[in-house]
Formats: C-alpha cells, structure tokens, sequence
C-alpha cells in the first residue's frame, strides 16, 4: 500500500501532509522510516508501505478497510505486529481522513507507552 510513492518519497509527503497532527519528523528505522511527534513515534514507513500505531478500535477499523498488520519474516516464521496497520492506500490522497488517523495514531502511541 504505497500509492506509487518510494519509502523515502512517502515519508517526505506524510510529513508535509501530517503538519496539522504536530512538528512531524522523520528519521532513519530499520531500512525505513519512522515519523514522530515530540518524540513519540506513530507511523512507520517500511518497503514503501505506511504504517499506522493502532489501538484495537483504529486497528479494526483500518482491517475492515483491507488494511493488514505489519508482519516480517526471520528465519524460523513470520512476525505479525498488530500494533502497526497499513494505511490503505485510497486514504493516502484523503488528506483529512489521514489526519484524523494520524491524530488517533499518535493518541494510541502516546497511551501505549504510558
């Protein structure tokens, strides 16, 4: 779920996108990109694809839109981290329905490491 977007090209375009959630950053993540709030991280843009920190309603909701958790593979099995969802891709070109999920991201960020 890329929308044609390249990892870094995508990380760039949601930060200029997310402004209204706060003083986004981005920096380096494992092969990929992490976007931050006051040091919070709550998306993730790994191989192209963006990420969301989810709570289980924002979780579900983003499921019953296609979305899937991240998931990586080691050399034993597949990782599934339900605690990162996929934004689907339709919802890259909604800049407001993106800005609320990123605001919802962040809340969910911010309780889970409380």
């Amino acid at each position: 779920m890329s929308a044609g977007r390249g990892g870094e090209g995508l990380a760039a375009y949601l930060v200029d996108l997310l402004g209204p959630v706060g003083s986004v950053g981005s920096s380096r993540f494992f092969g990929g990109y992490a976007l931050r709030v006051g040091g919070v991280q709550f998306a993730m843009v790994i191989d192209g694809i963006a990420y969301l920190r989810a709570d289980e309603t924002l979780a579900a909701e983003l499921e019953s839109l296609g979305s899937s958790a991240f998931r990586y593979q080691t050399r034993r099995r597949e990782v599934k981290v339900g605690a990162y969802w996929a934004i689907p891709d339709e919802a890259l070109d909604d800049a407001d329905q993106l800005v609320e999920w990123a605001r919802r991201a962040l809340r969910a960020a911010r309780n889970a490491s409380e």
